[in-house]
């Protein structure tokens, strides 16, 4: 286990990752030793203020999302009130290493206003696959309505190709300013506009956020021509049986001017249809951990030459 002035640093005989344990066990980077290419976008702005909000905090790398992606708050049918913040409740709390050695790292973080603790393993599989392991785990005597999001916030620029699962034929729209309706389902069958596939550019000034419909396999890739390399991601679609998809081209999110000048791409395996329960409910796709039960799932990113 080496240490960098960024957190532990595991290596594979192909890959390098930096994980964060102090920093919501953010996965900072994840680097080719062959070509260099850092595969997680890395935030460029001089200066964060996480007190503001996830986006003012450095969003660059992975994060975990749980018990929710957007800020909600409501009460389900039978009872159970939710009262969530933006992007869950992961991303700001210190992480506990319980183990930790040259190829991986087991952390934990108890979440004590839900009574859980979310447990993470990060190991080189492969000397080309990161593989995480995940145990969410209720020590409460109610119900909590959850979803989880894995939060990869990946490299992109005018030459990156998207592949999408086979089988993903259609997409829930949560989010978009192209002029497809918010709410609605699209096709993800045939030619798709730049704005959601590519080829990416920055004048595009765009943002779409898809949610596709329950999967069969799990999985979606990102090719980079410039290093000759493909970033899959591969998980249980039992447990993950959605895939949110983030596109940002130019789009001004914070109104500072800042992002004009980036590309945002995510592929985010999880749980259910939209970033907040609200959404997960409508679609009859919101997961609920049973008292003194554990959700267990897995992730796995592959790095390979085209």
């Amino acid at each position: 286990m080496g240490i960098s002035e960024d957190g532990l640093v595991l290596e594979s005989a192909k890959l390098r990752a930096v994980v964060e344990p102090g920093n919501g066990a953010k996965i900072r980077s994840l680097r080719s030793l062959r070509s260099g290419k850092e595969f997680f976008y890395q935030d460029s702005r001089r200066s964060f203020d996480g007190s503001k909000g996830y986006s003012y905090h450095d969003i660059g790398g992975m994060d975990e999302c749980f018990p929710a992606v957007a800020a909600c708050r409501g009460q389900l049918d039978t009872g159970e009130t939710y009262d969530y913040p933006d992007h869950g409740c992961l991303w700001e709390r210190a992480w506990v290493v319980a183990d930790a050695n040259s190829r991986g790292v087991t952390l934990s973080c108890t979440i004590p206003e839900l009574c859980c603790t979310v447990r993470r393993r990060s190991y080189f599989e492969t000397d080309e696959t990161l593989r995480l392991e995940y145990e969410i785990v209720s020590h409460n005597t109610q119900m909590i309505p959850f979803v989880y999001s894995a939060h990869p916030l990946l490299a992109a620029d005018e030459q990156t190709v998207i592949h999408f699962p086979a089988d993903a034929a259609s997409a829930y729209v949560a989010g978009a300013n192209t002029g497809v309706a918010v709410g609605t389902w699209m096709s993800l069958s045939g030619p798709q506009p730049a704005a959601v596939i590519g080829p990416f550019r920055l004048e595009h000034r765009t943002v779409v956020k898809l949610f596709t419909e329950k999967l069969t396999t799990g999985w979606a890739a990102v090719a980079y021509p410039d290093s000759g390399e493909r970033l899959t991601f591969t998980f249980d679609p039992e447990k993950l049986p959605h895939l949110g998809y983030l596109s940002c081209q130019g789009n001004d999110n914070l109104g500072d001017g800042h992002f004009t000048g980036e590309f945002l791409l995510a592929f985010e395996p999880t749980t259910g249809i939209g970033d907040e329960l609200g959404t997960n409910i409508r679609t009859n796709t919101l997961k609920q951990l049973q008292p003194g039960a554990t959700f267990s799932f897995w992730i796995r990113i592959t790095v390979e030459d085209i």
